[in-house]
Parts: C-alpha cells; sequence; structure tokens
C-alpha cells in the first residue's frame, strides 16, 4: 500500500523537499512543504508545523499481484537483508515497470488504463514522486563518485598527471549528474503542483464513472 504524506490542516499533498537546496532536506531535521506552492506545512493551533497525515493512496491494485506485491515489499525492505547485487535486481524490476507504464500510456491504452480522473491523479502522483528520487539518486552518486575517486586516486597512484586526469573526469561527470539532479528537482516541483491541482479536480469532479473503451479493439500497437 502506497502512503502519501498529506497536510492534516488543509489536506494538501506536502514532501520533504523544498525546491532550493532540496539536496539538504536530507539532512538533519525534517521540515514538509506543500507541493502547490512550495510553502511550509500549515500551522497546528499552538503555532507549530504539522506533521504530515499518511493517506492510502485509493488507486485499486489488481488483486491477482498481491502476492507479487507482498514479495516485492519483503525483498526490498529498508531493513531486509543486504546484498549487494539487489540494486541490478531493483534496476531490472524498474526496466519492466517502466517499459509496462510506457505501453499503458499510449494513446489508445490509456483509455483502459486511465479510465477516470483519480487514476490520472495517482499517476501524476508516482511521475511526482520517482522524478523527486531521481533528483536526488542523481545528486547522490555523482557525489559519491567524485569522493570515490579522490580516495581511490589519492591512495594507489603515484603518477600525478593521472590521477589529476581521473579527478578531472569525476569532476566532470559529477558537474553533469548536478545539472541534471537540479533539472529533475524543477521538473518535480511542477509535477507536484500538478498533482495538487489534479487531486482537488479529482475531489469535486463528477465524471468518476470509467468510461467504456468503444471504438477500441483492445490492442494496444501504440507507444
Amino acid at each position: 500500500m502506497i502512503q502519501l504524506p498529506i497536510c492534516p490542516v488543509c489536506d494538501e499533498p506536502v514532501a520533504d523537499q523544498p525546491a532550493t537546496h532540496w539536496t539538504n532536506a536530507y539532512r538533519g531535521g525534517i521540515q514538509w512543504w506543500h507541493l502547490a506552492d512550495n510553502s511550509p506545512i500549515c500551522a497546528t493551533a499552538d503555532g507549530q508545523h504539522s506533521q504530515p497525515a499518511l493517506v492510502a493512496d485509493p488507486l485499486p491494485v489488481d488483486s491477482q499481484t498481491n502476492t507479487w506485491l507482498d514479495e516485492m515489499s519483503r525483498l526490498f525492505a529498508v531493513d531486509g537483508p543486504y546484498d549487494p547485487a539487489r540494486l541490478g535486481s531493483a534496476i531490472t524490476a524498474a526496466e519492466h515497470l517502466s517499459r509496462w507504464l510506457h505501453t499503458a500510456t499510449g494513446p489508445f491504452s490509456a483509455l483502459l488504463t486511465l479510465p477516470a480522473p483519480s487514476d490520472v491523479s495517482s499517476l501524476i502522483g508516482h511521475l511526482h514522486r520517482s522524478t523527486r528520487l531521481l533528483a536526488r539518486v542523481h545528486a547522490q552518486i555523482g557525489s559519491y563518485l567524485l569522493d570515490q575517486a579522490r580516495q581511490a586516486h589519492l591512495a594507489s597512484l603515484d603518477d600525478s598527471e593521472g590521477r589529476s586526469e581521473a579527478i578531472d573526469a569525476a569532476d566532470d561527470i559529477h558537474s553533469s549528474l548536478q545539472d541534471a539532479a537540479d533539472w529533475l528537482a524543477q521538473s518535480a516541483q511542477a509535477s507536484g503542483a500538478a498533482w495538487s491541482s489534479a487531486r482537488k479536480v479529482t475531489a469535486t469532479s463528477h465524471l468518476g464513472a470509467s468510461p467504456t473503451a468503444g471504438g477500441t479493439d483492445g490492442q494496444e500497437g501504440q507507444r
């Protein structure tokens, strides 16, 4: 079950990653921010910042996948058994799911996959969370690669020229990844605002009934 952090006062989605200096949001105390306008989470009656309420995403899950989802939850649990190869497993799983999302959002299959505003809202929320995660991953691995290069070459290379070239290359990679992280962070902010608006549309929409798939033959050929 996906749990979404929601401001308990205004019922708006929040995140622990502000638009500015977002790479520092995971250090020290956590402050929550509204996705719609990047304002701090609403204050409680005593003037203190609220703590977000965790609300289950309403998007229904296919009953045939329940067992698989339980296994994935255990496999990738934060406190689960450690295995370096699990990163490869996670990347492979993400590739398969990305392929399915690519197909499911085609011009014809989207009529079946996203029949109601609530389905669209849930997908936008997923895009926001995934983009924010990718921004953090880009920034973190760029810094990690640069640290690796400095430590490894300072410790093992006697050739100062070769050491300098390796560090320069790692610094270029770090800079490129940081640029990508900054762009992704901006994209995450925009999709977060879109998600906040989509939730309002879903809450007030009278179009909740799923449209029929008339006019389609059920075969998705568009990607």
